[in-house]
């Protein structure tokens, strides 16, 4: 049994839990104090993944390593704060050092009382997940500007063993799950080392970009839902002959969306277009003069198409 220490005994019933805030904190710490490793798949729209997790605490310090086993491989390995993507056909380092991405079944993090301004918690009863029994506890949503999600959580210490985001008519939009877990490992430091060895020939990345930071775009949102804070800002260069791609990502702790603006030097106004993409993403894209907007993320199709629809070129700088 691996309970974990220092956390109330929660009551196990349907309905709303008798200390929802208790048990959020036993969600996010069973993902980030417990060692385990195995296998989940995630499936969303038409697309289906594999990968291999391995998680530990080595000293005191935190350490991730996931392999994607599908499609063209890549590993993710986070130590601390610091996490690094590796991508051997291209023989390229991602470095992400202020932008935090989830990793599963990590998908809970303080201050846990946001949850609850924009989520209705409650529990609905027991199911099995890679052969463990867990609780399912359901994330209704206070407003039609993001879904709901239901976490399947192992009864014993709380670690997500499924997560699920629902549409509005109810559908699975993303499925993310175990197929298989280890618990209560303890692997060495060697094992969140990459695979690869000349390292020192490979492009590093930075996101964000540590290049110095532009002028300020004269692009402004007029509606932002709430509940949804700006958690990365940046811009790229695709190549030398493009203009930059400026990007924007905002999320309430469990959903996101980015916004890209992109320079169009002869632009003109067009007709915007909304449509849910293959991979269940929202998606909505519209030209103003100079520039192209676009707005993507996994939040309903009318919040995209609010928050597009809102964006304006401010005073100073229109045409």
């Amino acid at each position: 049994m691996f309970l974990l220490l220092g956390l109330p005994a929660l009551a196990w019933a349907d309905g709303v839990p008798s200390d929802p805030l208790s048990l959020l904190q036993q969600m996010a710490r069973a993902a980030h104090e417990q060692g385990y490793q195995g296998t989940f798949v995630t499936q969303r729209g038409g697309d289906m993944q594999a990968s291999h997790v391995i998680h530990a605490k080595i000293d005191g310090d935190e350490e991730t390593r996931v392999n994607v086993l599908d499609g063209q491989p890549h590993e993710i390995i986070r130590v601390r704060q610091m996490t690094r993507c590796y991508y051997p056909m291209q023989r390229k380092v991602r470095v992400e050092s202020d932008y935090r991405r989830q990793l599963f079944p990590a998908l809970i993090e303080a201050p846990y009382g946001h949850y609850l301004d924009f989520y209705e918690v409650s529990e609905r009863g027991l199911d099995r997940v890679a052969g463990l029994e867990c609780r399912k506890i359901f994330f209704h949503a206070r407003d039609r500007e993001r879904f709901d999600h239901e976490f399947c959580a192992e009864t014993q210490t709380g670690l997500i063993l499924r997560a699920v985001t629902f549409d509005q008519q109810g559908g699975a939009l993303e499925t993310v799950q175990f197929t298989d877990i280890e618990r209560g490992i303890h692997p060495r430091a060697e094992v969140f080392k990459p695979a690869y060895r000349d390292l020192a020939a490979w492009q590093t990345v930075h996101f964000p970009a540590l290049e110095a930071v532009e002028a300020p775009l004269p692009i402004g949102i007029g509606f932002v839902p709430t509940g949804f804070s700006k958690i990365l800002e940046m811009t790229l260069k695709p190549r030398p002959d493009q203009p930059n791609l400026h990007h924007w990502v905002y999320s309430d702790g469990l959903s996101s969306f980015s916004v890209f603006v992109r320079s169009e030097a002869q632009g003109e106004p067009g007709h915007p277009v909304a449509r849910t993409l293959k991979s269940a993403l929202s998606y909505y894209a519209v030209s103003l003069p100079q520039y192209h907007v676009v707005v993507l993320g996994d939040v309903p199709q009318a919040t995209v198409v609010a928050i597009g629809q809102s964006i304006f070129i401010t005073e100073d700088h229109r045409p």
